[in-house]
């Protein structure tokens, strides 16, 4: 169960502009199996990019992505999502940080440096900095 989940048109940062190296895409993705399906079909993954599939928690079937030199095998050389401008962009994607809570694990965590577009400038004066990883 999520809490306050986010207005994804109205505050979504502009990912391209901040310093971050993409580190919220630095972990692979879970894919259902029609985007997975979709995602073969149209060549912008191959079958031997994928683990699955494995049922979740919630009982929903999902392959997940294996992870690239930068992290999900989706992130282009230099910067960004190459399935950005398609639509073939995993759900998950388009929707994370799904709540406020999984942005707070996420910044927490070190790869949701951006937190302050999703959750306010003054909430984020008020919480922890990420772990530093030594």
């Amino acid at each position: 169960m999520h809490d306050e989940s986010i207005d994804h048109n109205s505050q979504m940062p502009p990912c391209l502009k901040f310093d971050c190296a993409d580190l919220c895409c630095k972990y692979g993705v879970d894919v259902l199996p029609d985007e997975y399906a979709n995602l073969i079909s149209n060549h912008f993954a191959d079958p031997s990019e994928f683990t699955g599939p494995e049922e979740d928690e919630d009982g929903v079937w999902l392959y997940r992505t294996v992870e690239g030199k930068r992290g999900c095998i989706f992130l282009s050389s230099a910067r960004g999502c190459r399935l950005h401008d398609t639509p073939y962009k995993p759900i998950v994607c388009q929707l994370f940080p799904r709540d406020r809570a999984e942005a707070l694990e996420a910044y927490q965590d070190g790869y949701l440096p951006c937190i302050s577009h999703y959750i306010g400038r003054e909430e984020h004066s008020k919480i922890q900095p990420p772990l530093k990883s030594s």
